[in-house]
């Protein structure tokens, strides 16, 4: 979502429509009943006899957990929506747009090839990749944050909400790592089919 989020336009403002991609957490934010009601139901439904009860169902909710917490923070990022579009000069977005573009789509891929990787029962040896590649502009976001030449001459109170989207983005990066940490567990203990991708990892932004 990070084209969306840091469009540049000729006037510096993106239009409502751009932030639709931040509708779909939501549902992540009041997942917790529902998660907890079906992994003590998988134990006992016939369907799932296959499991045992040994299936590390636990393992799952912990994964659910921590998708929350990266979830509130994304609740955290679109609450800097206004201030990002009305307020922050465009050289100060300009200047920082990139890594942060970067980690959106690196944190995005991990998120949807750990969904299909948890559906499909199966592990995915791409997450690692695309968390590498968010982890490495996390850190180039956070040197470009530490640079006194982007601060010198700048209104504080126009730049600050800005900076706090970079910070933002880089504790998603550490949420996102501490998901694939729990995933790599759960399919551990649930034995997960290995499978190599058949098609090398993109650097496509």
């Amino acid at each position: 979502f990070g084209r969306e989020y840091f469009r540049l336009s000729e006037e510096g403002h993106s239009t409502d429509d751009d932030k639709s991609f931040l509708h779909g957490y939501k549902s992540v934010l009041t997942s917790k009943g529902k998660e907890e009601t079906m992994a003590n139901l998988a134990r006992w439904e016939f369907w799932h006899y296959r499991f045992g009860f040994r299936h590390p169902w636990n393992r799952y909710l912990q994964v659910g957990t921590l998708t929350r917490q990266c979830a509130y923070k994304i609740e955290d990022l679109n609450s800097y929506t206004k201030y990002f579009e009305i307020q922050t000069p465009t050289e100060f977005r300009r200047e920082i747009h990139q890594p942060c573009i970067k980690i959106c789509s690196e944190s995005g891929k991990a998120l949807k090839e750990l969904a299909s990787a948890i559906k499909k029962m199966r592990r995915s040896t791409s997450v690692n990749f695309h968390i590498a590649n968010s982890k490495i502009e996390a850190e180039k976001l956070k040197s470009m944050l530490n640079m006194t030449s982007l601060w010198e001459n700048a209104d504080f109170r126009e730049i600050i909400p800005t900076a706090a989207v970079g910070l933002i983005l880089i504790d998603i990066v550490t949420c996102n790592e501490k998901i694939v940490e729990a995933f790599q567990e759960l399919a551990s203990r649930a034995r997960f089919e290995r499978m190599d991708d058949s098609v090398s990892p993109s650097n496509d932004v």
